[in-house]
């Protein structure tokens, strides 16, 4: 197979010592002689600024003087792009031999391909945070597998939505669907992204033999918005959701207590079990 030219996006708000080590894991595990790295400082204070500064090729560094959030810096990022994949990733992540090509693998020879996804794992519990999105009765998203020690069966899933912590796209398709909408602000702009292409037709895939670490929310002001966020997502989202979330929830709230099964709610739980029972 073709080796694929690769753009990996991170966009940087300080977390100096995180940053450094997601660097290190990088280079570690993937070949970037044939990849750029786009790193996009978004205001951070001096110290992560000078770090930034002071990285060569393949590395190119931009700056933002003002913080704009993840969906302006990854865009902006994007446009200076020039591989045929972009991969974002957070600066909080730390990756494992072979974590790339899975999803590589699965963009390649699965057909209509919005994104690739893959799984992540709590770096401080080990347990999973991510492993695809799925709707709730409200048509808001949550996390699926959530808390579970053992992989999902199989080697991928289609899901609903994936979050950009580390997503694999075309970059092509990333700019005919313009981006990250920037009407958000740390939040939701991966799902309204994954949205729109199930809108125009493609699939979300969550790669199963991808597996990272992910040190969940450690970027400053990572949840200042996140009411307006989920008030903006309700108000262009939820109802078109609620079916999918409808017949979404009931299976994936018995995978989300698997582990935990007396924090259940007894109410949720009946009407789970009847929902999975009778729908149609």
């Amino acid at each position: 197979m073709h080796e694929p030219r690769i753009s990996f996006i991170v966009a940087v708000h300080n977390c100096l010592d995180l940053t450094r080590s997601m660097i290190r894991s990088l280079e570690d595990t993937v070949d970037l002689s044939k990849c750029e790295v786009i790193l996009i400082d978004d205001a951070s204070g001096p110290d992560t600024a000078k770090y930034v500064q002071t990285l060569k090729a393949p590395y190119n560094t931009l700056r933002n003087e003002t913080n704009l959030g993840f969906s302006a810096s990854n865009n902006k990022a994007a446009h200076h792009a020039t591989g045929t994949y972009l991969v974002f990733l957070n600066n909080d992540l730390e990756f494992a031999p072979g974590w790339l090509e899975p999803m590589l693998e699965l963009e390649c020879r699965l057909p209509k391909i919005g994104a690739i996804g893959n799984i992540q794992k709590n770096f401080q519990t080990g347990l999973i945070d991510h492993a695809g999105i799925f709707f709730d009765q409200n048509g808001m998203p949550t996390h699926a597998w959530k808390n579970r020690k053992k992989l999902p069966k199989g080697d991928w899933k289609e899901r609903s939505a994936i979050t950009a912590a580390c997503l694999l796209m075309k970059r092509s398709l990333f700019e005919e669907m313009n981006g990250f909408d920037e009407s958000y602000r740390n939040g939701m702009e991966d799902v309204d992204l994954c949205l729109r292409l199930r809108i125009a037709g493609y699939r979300l895939i969550v790669s199963h033999k991808s597996v990272i670490r992910h040190h969940i929310s450690s970027s400053p002001g990572r949840h200042e918005h996140n009411d307006r966020n989920s008030e903006l997502f309700r108000q262009q989202w939820s109802n078109s959701m609620r079916k999918t979330g409808i017949q979404e929830w009931p299976e994936e709230y018995f995978h989300r207590y698997a582990r935990y099964w007396w924090r259940m709610n007894p109410r949720l739980a009946w009407k789970a079990l009847f929902m999975l029972l009778f729908r149609r």
